[in-house]
Parts: C-alpha cells; sequence; structure tokens
C-alpha cells in the first residue's frame, strides 16, 4: 500500500514538475532574444573562444607543451578583454583587475595541486608543472565561456525590456 501511495506521489510530482518546465519553455520561447548588432558581437566572440585551440607538434617536449597551453590560456583571456571593453565600460579596469587576479590566483592554485602535494613535491618533474598549466588554462577558458554565457542572457533580457512600453 506505502508503495502505490509513493508511486502515485512521486507521478503527480512529475506531472506538475512537467507542467512547470511547459510554462517555463513556453515564456522562453516568447521573449525576445538578443539580435542585431549586440547579437553579431557575442557570436564572434563566441566563434573565437571556439577557435582557441591547442596547437602543438608531434612527439613535443614539455616546455612545447607548456607553451601551447599558455597560448591557449592569452587567446581566452584575448576574449575576456574584448568583452569587457565593449560590455563593461562603466567599471572596465576593475572588471579587468579582478579577471587578471583570477587567471593569476587559476595558475597559482593549479601549482598548488599538482606541484606541491608532499608525494608531488618529493618526486618533482616538469610534467606536473604541464599538468598545472594545462588545468589552469582550462579553468580560464571556462570562466570566459561563463562571461559570454551571462552577457548572451543580459542581452536577450535588454531586448525583452526594450520591447516594454515603461514610462
Amino acid at each position: 500500500m506505502r508503495f502505490i501511495l509513493s508511486l502515485i506521489m512521486v507521478l503527480a510530482l512529475s506531472i506538475q514538475t512537467s507542467a512547470a518546465e511547459e510554462k517555463v519553455s513556453t515564456y522562453t520561447d516568447e521573449q525576445e532574444k538578443c539580435s542585431g548588432e549586440e547579437d553579431a558581437f557575442l557570436r564572434s566572440l563566441e566563434e573565437e573562444l571556439a577557435n582557441c585551440k591547442i596547437q602543438m607538434a608531434d612527439a613535443p617536449s614539455t616546455a612545447d607543451m607548456n607553451e601551447a597551453y599558455y597560448k591557449f590560456g592569452d587567446c581566452s583571456i584575448a576574449v575576456a578583454n574584448k568583452l569587457f571593453d565593449r560590455n563593461y565600460k562603466k567599471y572596465n579596469a576593475e572588471v579587468k583587475k579582478n579577471f587578471d587576479t583570477l587567471v593569476k590566483a587559476y595558475y597559482a592554485c593549479a601549482h598548488d595541486m599538482y606541484e606541491d602535494s608532499d608525494f608531488a613535491s618529493i618526486r618533482g618533474g616538469t610534467m606536473y608543472n604541464t599538468m598545472a598549466v594545462t588545468s589552469a588554462t582550462f579553468w580560464i577558458r571556462d570562466m570566459v565561456k561563463e562571461y559570454l554565457h551571462l552577457a548572451r542572457i543580459e542581452c536577450d533580457d535588454k531586448a525583452g525590456f526594450d520591447s516594454l512600453e515603461i514610462e
């Protein structure tokens, strides 16, 4: 009997959840979306970030790997700076300073994680450094993706608000 009651409750909750999700998706479909020059700008940055690639020769040394990953990180940072210059004009210097601090923290934390454990510090080796650089650059790229995602949401919101007649 308990099983049947539990099953009925689960079904009822899933029906309510589906109805709520349908309302949300209907609302989202009806909203105006980012368009025009702002949309083109964001698309260009999204494409530029997607084109940030790790390129190295066959059988690279750890120095070659480090250089390739640093270039990958620098490419992601360049995309972020373009976004900051256009969408963060009022607080540009502060936003860039905070982002630079975050980038330094990513590198520092990655080196702590990979090189400063008791095992790694005893063993040593350049591969630990390369693994740290690799992780940090992917964290940077992911943060830039998050900035672009939020810029897209803000642009969508702006499009919706611009269509309202607010007096």
